[in-house]
């Protein structure tokens, strides 16, 4: 899957940021180069004793180390695991990564008494690549909003395409319009690279067997 997204950076008000980190138990890094924009914005961050966590498996959480000093106790390779890793909060700091994690905000708000929010980056529509896209057996998609965006300005090139959807919360987004999608045990790029590999192993098969 071509990206069609493109993450542009966003300013953050470092006291804004400051104050939600001081009042909270729990700091979330969805992407480590959230943590990385913040200290490109001149935004310290004091995370001693608090539970830090990220969605980009280790990778994510070098970055947060590299970053704040800190390495994060609660580690996953994608939002919906981290979700499921989570078991208490009393006031949660999220930085979100291009889009707004759905599933791991609804775990917080069942969880936490409060959640604040930033973005480092917005992700926004790369019209030419969305132009360009073309017809494909298999479509994988990594992210709901991307999901969402082809299903809706696209969906000629969905029409006859096996849909791979990494996670609930993207094979969602295919739903609204009416597109299933088969989902992978598990969100992380190898192991959705193994599903796919499989996946088109199976097709070729039957369809050599039909002929």
């Amino acid at each position: 899957m071509a990206p069609v997204l493109k993450l542009m950076p966003v300013k953050v008000e470092g006291e804004a940021v400051a104050s939600a980190v001081s009042n909270s138990d729990l700091v979330v890094f969805v992407s480590g180069r959230a943590a990385y924009r913040l200290r490109e914005e001149g935004i310290r961050l004091d995370l001693a004793g608090k539970i830090v966590a990220t969605a980009e498996g280790r990778k994510g959480a070098v970055m947060v180390k590299n970053a704040f000093g800190v390495e994060p106790q609660l580690v996953a390779d994608s939002a919906e695991e981290l979700a499921r890793l989570i078991e208490s909060c009393r006031v949660a700091t999220v930085f979100h990564h291009g889009e707004r994690a759905e599933e791991l905000m609804k775990r917080l708000s069942s969880l936490c008494s409060r959640a604040y929010e930033f973005f480092t980056y917005r992700a926004v529509p790369d019209d030419e690549a969305l132009r360009a896209l073309p017809p494909g057996e298999v479509y994988v998609f990594f992210s709901a909003l991307a999901a969402e965006l082809v299903a809706a300005r696209r969906r000629d090139v969905l029409e006859r395409a096996v849909i791979i959807a990494a996670g609930p919360a993207v094979k969602a987004a295919l739903e609204k319009h009416g597109l299933n999608a088969a989902v992978p045990p598990s969100g992380r790029i190898g192991e959705v690279a193994l599903f796919v590999k499989r996946l088109v192993e199976e097709l070729g098969n039957s369809l050599g067997q039909i002929g």
